[in-house]
């Protein structure tokens, strides 16, 4: 009847002391957001007018001290090859989806918008254990016409 209580009580407390020893090695780990798409207002305007982008959130991401962003803006114009970027940091990033208000471009033309998280600074380590992290890029397209004094 001892040998029987003392192998019940081994038996629990190995139990015990298996679960209370796991470790879930991705619960403290920071995330990256994930990006849903790139929200232009306008998407037609014409050269020069202000163009407002707003990226969505699938997920926000996890533990995130700061993201720096990179919004770029590109295309082929009569006058050549256009291209400008403008970049940004946001310390914890995770409480607003990002926005950005820009210039459009001088030059009537089809462009390509994209935006990306280019360093993500994680609040404690990254999925790998890293410290620096980056997220997918999204774009969209934004159609500029001749200026307002044509």
């Amino acid at each position: 009847m001892m040998k029987n209580f003392i192998l019940f009580f081994f038996a629990i407390s190995l139990l015990l002391f298996s679960v209370s020893c796991s470790n879930d090695d991705h619960a403290t780990d920071s995330r990256p957001p994930v990006f849903g798409e790139l929200k232009l207002s306008p998407t037609t305007v014409s050269a020069g007018d202000s163009v407002t982008a707003m990226v969505t959130y699938n997920y926000p991401g996890k533990k995130i001290y700061k993201n720096e962003y990179t919004l770029t803006v590109s295309g082929n114009t009569s006058n050549g090859l256009y291209e400008k970027s403008w970049k940004w940091d946001v310390i914890d990033p995770t409480k607003s989806e990002p926005t950005c208000r820009f210039a459009s471009p001088d030059v009537a033309g089809t462009y390509t918008v994209s935006f990306r998280a280019s360093r993500i600074n994680y609040s404690s380590g990254g999925p790998n254990g890293e410290l620096y992290g980056s997220a997918n890029s999204v774009s969209a397209v934004l159609y500029v016409k001749g200026s307002n004094k044509d």
